[in-house]
């Protein structure tokens, strides 16, 4: 599976984060305790000369110190459980990741279909509507400044947003319909035998469960929607859904469908 290298490449990046975050803890540790052992000795050969401190701010110094040594390996245990989180969800997410991906390219991050699947998509799909006499919905979702939270976060974290989100879609999509990486930060929904108002229902049920994931809540979408009639051009319809999506980029609200 095209899968398991960017899986072993996160579980990798995370591990080596970790490293990293005890080591930085455990100086931080040695470096404070060392400055509490000063204020307590002031004797020690080499320091006595250069510590002046009255007798009664010695007291308040050692509690800062210590306050400052709970606080900081508070923060680095509340770091080190985000990580394992992290570590776990990228276990459970391969393992439970259930699109719909036929014979089409998948993409190796987010386990959605590959963006050069959409022409060969669009045939199929266009045949299956004709032949059915029924329409089918494009829905096109892209990540509010996600350069932004990328470039904050780090890389890691943003790739986890964007395969989380895809589990998301992937989750809240029928077993017919499709998921795909459209871009960076865009993801596309083509739902089958679904009209327009299907496709805001959608919208609504994917609002509803983003607002119950914690790593997702505060992420803003834009949204676009275009449905497919007979007789359409199914790349205009996905033109048509893009364009009303890029509608929204000023004023994005958690979850905001662009009108017609």
């Amino acid at each position: 599976m095209q899968a398991n290298p960017e899986r072993r490449r996160q579980l990798v990046a995370i591990e080596r984060r970790s490293w990293h975050l005890w080591g930085l803890s455990l100086s931080i540790s040695i470096l404070l305790t060392f400055g509490i052992t000063l204020l307590l000795y002031p004797a020690l050969e080499g320091y006595a000369e250069h510590l002046e401190f009255e007798r009664h701010y010695l007291p308040q110094l050692v509690y800062g110190l210590l306050a400052m040594v709970v606080l900081s390996q508070a923060y680095f245990v509340m770091k080190q459980r985000e990580l394992n989180a992290l570590r776990n969800f990228i276990i459970a997410s391969y393992a439970s990741s259930a699109a719909n991906t036929g014979n089409y390219a998948m993409d190796a991050l987010t386990g959605a279909l590959d963006r050069g699947a959409l022409v060969e998509l669009l045939k199929a799909e266009t045949a299956r509507a004709e032949k059915a006499n029924a329409p089918f919905c494009v829905v096109i979702f892209d990540i509010w400044d996600f350069k932004s939270f990328n470039r904050r976060e780090g890389n890691l974290v943003g790739d986890l947003m964007l395969k989380e989100l895809a589990l998301l879609f992937m989750r809240t999509i029928r077993k017919a319909d499709w998921v795909m990486r459209y871009g960076p930060d865009e993801f596309l929904c083509l739902l089958e035998a679904s009209n327009r108002q299907g496709g805001d229902a959608f919208v609504e049920r994917v609002e509803k469960v983003r607002a119950r994931v914690d790593r997702l809540r505060g992420v803003k979408l834009l949204v676009g929607l275009a449905e497919y009639k007979l007789g359409d051009d199914a790349e205009l319809v996905v033109s048509d859904a893009e364009r009303q999506m890029r509608k929204g980029t000023q004023a994005p609200a958690a979850v905001a469908s662009v009108p017609a």
